[in-house]
């Protein structure tokens, strides 16, 4: 509070006396970190005249080490990655050429043997089958008569001049017609194919009967000319058909028959897994087996027909089963000939 003073006393001054300040004292009192504010002022201010982009530096530095170290890594798995690709395209590289070099190698060796053959070789001469190096219209014009004659015998005494191997098969014609009687095939028109078929060492034509039955007759040209197969030509067996399924032998016989794939797996060949089934008949369609054969074997490769509804002429060596519940299923034991005639046998 200020107070008015009484008359005769001095007026306290309102303002303080100027006193003397002691430099050292002065300096003294200056703050010990104030150089370090000054540092700050003048970082400020120098901040404040830097553009945006450059005054937040601790965050752009930070961000930069970032991508820094992005970037680092990046490069490093790209080598990495690079490093495989080239390893795995250098092994790729590697091994084409080896074989490239093998190839040219075999090439080479091929190329080396020469195709040409040898002088002695080419002297001598490949002889084909007999009935081959007649002309078509020579062998129609000996078959013809021959196949007329014989299909119009009535007796044994008849064909055998036509039969090939006469002599040898004498006593199974015989057997076969035991009255020496034969019933005579009219021929409605001769080699209906207009064509002559041939295979291994024989040839064979189509004849039309006057039934509207196509068949064929096999000729083979021998020492005596051209003679006709009587065992294809009437599917011979070495059983008739009704004493094989009577007898039941167990010892391998010799058959001619129309084979046929089928689906029937019953009692003893009950496993379609260990075994394959065909239908066998007689030539004259009159008798019927069922023939069994192991699965995947050779000599199934052998007789398997293309289709299941082909039937083929094979020549078969088949047996029963030993037991007693045989029934009319055999085993085939062998495949002699892929249709009804056998080869020739020197």
């Amino acid at each position: 509070m200020l107070r008015i003073p009484s008359v005769g006393k001095e007026t306290t001054p309102l303002v303080i006396p100027q006193q003397a300040v002691d430099s050292a004292q002065h300096e003294r009192k200056i703050p010990h970190d104030d150089t370090r504010r000054r540092s700050k002022r003048k970082k400020k201010q120098k901040e404040a005249e830097t553009p945006d982009w450059e005054a937040s530096a601790g965050t752009w530095r930070s961000k930069k080490k970032r991508k820094a170290r992005t970037l680092r890594s990046v490069a490093i798995w790209t080598s990495v990655i690079a490093t495989a690709f080239g390893s795995a395209f250098f092994l790729f590289k590697e091994k084409k050429e080896k074989e490239f070099v093998e190839a040219k190698t075999e090439e080479k060796e091929i190329t080396d043997t020469p195709l040409i053959l040898p002088d002695e070789e080419l002297d001598e001469s490949i002889e084909l089958p007999k009935i081959m190096q007649r002309s078509q219209s020579e062998f129609l014009s000996f078959a013809k008569p021959n196949s007329e004659k014989f299909l119009a015998a009535t007796s044994v005494d008849q064909i055998l001049p036509l039969v090939r191997d006469s002599e040898n098969i004498r006593e199974k014609i015989y057997a076969y017609y035991p009255d020496g009687k034969i019933k005579a095939t009219a021929i409605s028109k001769f080699n209906v194919s207009c064509q002559v078929s041939y295979k291994n060492t024989f040839a064979a034509v189509s004849i039309l009967t006057t039934d509207f039955e196509e068949v064929q007759l096999a000729f083979f040209d021998g020492k005596d000319g051209l003679k006709i197969d009587w065992e294809s030509w009437v599917g011979w067996s070495e059983m008739p058909w009704d004493q094989i399924i009577e007898s039941k032998p167990q010892n391998p016989i010799l058959i001619r028959a129309k084979l046929t794939t089928i689906d029937y797996y019953n009692f003893g060949f009950a496993d379609d897994s260990k075994w394959r089934a065909y239908r066998l008949s007689s030539p004259d369609g009159a008798h019927t087996l069922f023939g069994y054969i192991e699965r995947n074997s050779l000599l199934d490769e052998r007789l398997r027909p293309p289709e299941k509804s082909v039937s083929a002429a094979v020549t078969l060596k088949i047996l029963f089963p030993e037991g007693k519940d045989q029934r009319n299923q055999v085993v085939i034991h062998d495949m002699i000939a892929d249709g009804w005639v056998l080869p020739e046998t020197k």
